[in-house]
């Protein structure tokens, strides 16, 4: 019953606190006038909160060897609620950006935890569940969490959400700390450098490859995220409440796959559930990301092709184990899988931010294409190398 709580309130948690992250971008506007910035400069609340969530992925292993799980989770948890908080009642742009630095940082530890959870925590029947809830809950904050962020904003203020969120982070954090598994406490990793046991992981053949791979390939569905505001209003005319809705259908649809994809994965086979899916989001993202298709058919697409992005990125995860067959603790390919993702984040939003003014939207959506081809190609490289010749094991 412990884990099943500890699980149960691991996926509020992380919802709460990805809904503000993932929220940003929709909310540019009315965040760009509170700070008197440009639609782009706003991109930059992204870029660094991410960046944080990198510096915190990076420290995280290393500070599971000296401090515990659990307490790294309560100092994690009271950093990224106060900051959340700060962050609507910052005075300045500068005040701003640093408590959304701050509230990354945090985010990035707290990954760090949820892998050892993951990993090292919970039992192997529960083992499914926890991945589920790593690979569910930030869609679910993008499904549901983000569209209501926007209708808050659009009919109160922007800073509503904000503070309604770190409420919510705060409850599910402190229920989670009460109730987290022992398990993830013992048999602590060997005192360590920050870097030194990525270094590790990285030198097990062919990691380097997948997580360069996945790094590029994230690109393309975080830099749509990034801008989907601008990327809706410039393209179609939307207004705050129409792109929540119309984020609302995406998300809901993303979410909810995840749920399934396990059966799918199991029914199907890894090898044609990841080669399908993949080969179907190459070919529809150039259809949708330049704006040419009619609004609806662009959401279906965009739908579809969010869809099948988590399929394939389940799939991916679900075979870590069989990609790198380490021994002892598996804690750092996990928090590597975060870490790239977030790291994608930080650097396609920056370069949206910094660059789709001089470049204009249409060379921004075709380094979105390129990012998304090359990251594919890389990723079922590795694929073909070590999971396609024997079947996936289900569990740990």
């Amino acid at each position: 019953m412990r884990e099943k709580l500890a699980i149960a309130f691991s996926f509020i948690f992380i919802f709460a606190f990805n809904s503000i992250d993932n929220a940003i971008a929709p909310l540019v506007k009315p965040i760009s006038l509170t700070f008197s910035i440009t639609s782009e400069k706003a991109l930059w609340f992204i870029s660094v909160c991410t960046g944080g969530t990198v510096a915190g992925l990076l420290i995280g292993p290393a500070l599971l060897g000296l401090v515990r799980a659990r307490k790294l989770l309560l100092w994690a948890l009271i950093t990224m609620a106060a900051t959340q908080a700060l962050f609507a009642l910052a005075a300045s742009f500068e005040a701003a950006l640093l408590f959304r630095s701050l509230s990354g940082f945090a985010a990035g530890l707290v990954a760090t935890v949820m892998w050892r959870l993951a990993f090292h925590g919970v039992s192997k029947e529960n083992f499914p569940a926890m991945i589920a809830v790593l690979m569910s809950a930030r869609p679910l904050a993008t499904a549901l969490g983000v569209p209501l962020a926007g209708l808050l904003a659009w009919k109160i203020s922007w800073q509503t959400p904000v503070w309604g969120i770190a409420a919510l982070t705060t409850l599910s954090g402190l229920v989670l700390y009460l109730f987290f598994p022992e398990g993830a406490d013992e048999a602590a990793p060997p005192k360590t450098g920050i870097v030194a046991p990525y270094l590790k992981a990285l030198a097990v053949p062919h990691a380097l490859l997948y997580y360069s791979g996945m790094t590029i390939n994230r690109m393309a569905y975080f830099g749509f995220y990034a801008f989907c505001g601008i990327w809706f209003e410039r393209h179609y005319g939307l207004d705050l409440k129409s792109i929540s809705v119309a984020l609302l259908i995406i998300g809901l649809a993303e979410a909810l796959i995840n749920f399934s994809t396990g059966r799918i994965i199991k029914r199907f086979g890894h090898r044609p559930v990841f080669t399908v899916s993949l080969a179907a989001s190459g070919a529809l993202l150039p259809l949708f990301i330049f704006g040419k298709a009619g609004l609806a058919a662009a959401v279906a697409m965009i739908t579809a092709f969010m869809l099948l992005d988590r399929i394939y990125s389940m799939a991916l995860v679900i075979s870590i184990p069989q990609m790198f067959p380490a021994t002892g603790d598996r804690t750092v390919f996990g928090s590597l899988n975060t870490l790239t993702a977030w790291g994608a984040m930080m650097l396609i939003s920056w370069f949206q931010g910094q660059f789709l003014g001089p470049l204009g939207i249409k060379r921004i959506e075709l380094s979105l294409v390129l990012c998304f081809l090359c990251g594919s190609a890389m990723l079922y490289t590795v694929q073909k190398r070590t999971v396609f010749p024997a079947p996936v094991p289900h569990g740990r």
